[in-house]
């Protein structure tokens, strides 16, 4: 009887193991996890229980880079899992992400599209708190930081592109409506500029947080500022939408420190607890 109730023990244990852990196994720690046109790679938290949902890092890499790349800068990687965050990395063709929008879309697959089927993969494979996600991106990525900001509704809790904004011209709204915005940029980005059209063709940083501000119903004067170690932080809080919006400046250039995504998975926290 014993050996009986023993053996139902471990069925029912690796029964409830296979919605998380199980399911995780077949797309582990650095390997392709494969979707319809493309994939990403992902890290979890090396003392994930397998079990407990987690917070999640979505990240889109710079023009001319990719998930491997970003996976060999470990100490950004590092910085999320060591939050206790997923880290994934998706793939774009030919080492950068198409503009998206009604009116605005590139040729070439549809990168809302692709992102939402990374998405719901990514929740098939885990258990994703859906009240602390974040995307991040640098240059090209940051672009498309801000696009999936402006055109998917509730993708994600909170969004830090660093050093990139919209490219090509500035959308007339965002459907997605208010966000949770923390950008960082340099003011001697000569790549990326950050307050005139650079010679990667972004718009200027300065109108997509006026529009964001706007769009969250704040006050057009910031509230505040926060110090960090390289930056500091225009805030504006306690908007009518409930939604944060920060414009962190550092007077470097195109660069992205690896410590910053994992800043700002901290501001997210913060605002996921208030």
């Amino acid at each position: 009887m014993i050996r009986l109730i023993s053996a139902l023990l471990l069925a029912f244990a690796l029964i409830a193991g296979s919605g998380s852990q199980g399911v995780f196994a077949s797309c582990g720690d650095g390997e392709r996890c494969d979707v319809a046109e493309g994939y990403y790679l992902s890290s979890p938290p090396a003392d994930w229980d397998g079990f407990s949902p987690l917070p999640l890092v979505v990240y889109f890499h710079g023009w001319n880079s990719s998930p491997e790349a970003t996976f060999r800068n470990k100490a950004m990687v590092r910085g999320v899992n060591r939050r206790g965050a997923l880290f994934v990395a998706p793939y774009a063709p030919h080492g950068y992400w198409r503009q998206i929008g009604e009116g605005r879309a590139e040729n070439g697959r549809d990168e809302l599209a692709y992102t939402e089927r990374v998405m719901a993969d990514i929740r098939r494979r885990w258990p994703i708190d859906g009240t602390r996600t974040m995307a991040s991106g640098f240059s090209r990525g940051a672009s498309m930081v801000w696009n999936v900001a402006c055109y998917a509704k509730g993708m994600f809790r909170a969004y830090v592109p660093i050093a990139g904004g919209f490219w090509n011209s500035n959308p007339e709204v965002c459907p997605g409506g208010p966000v949770n915005l923390r950008h960082i940029h340099g003011t001697a980005d000569r790549v990326v500029a950050y307050d005139a059209i650079g010679t990667y063709n972004s718009m200027p940083v300065t109108a997509g947080i006026d529009g964001v501000v706007s769009l969250n119903r704040c006050a057009q004067t910031p509230s505040g500022e926060e110090i960090g170690k390289r930056y500091k932080c225009r805030v504006w809080s306690g908007c009518a939408s409930g939604r944060e919006v920060q414009l962190c400046l550092h007077d470097g250039g195109h660069s992205i420190p690896a410590e910053w995504v994992g800043e700002g998975l901290d501001w997210m926290f913060r605002l996921a607890a208030e």
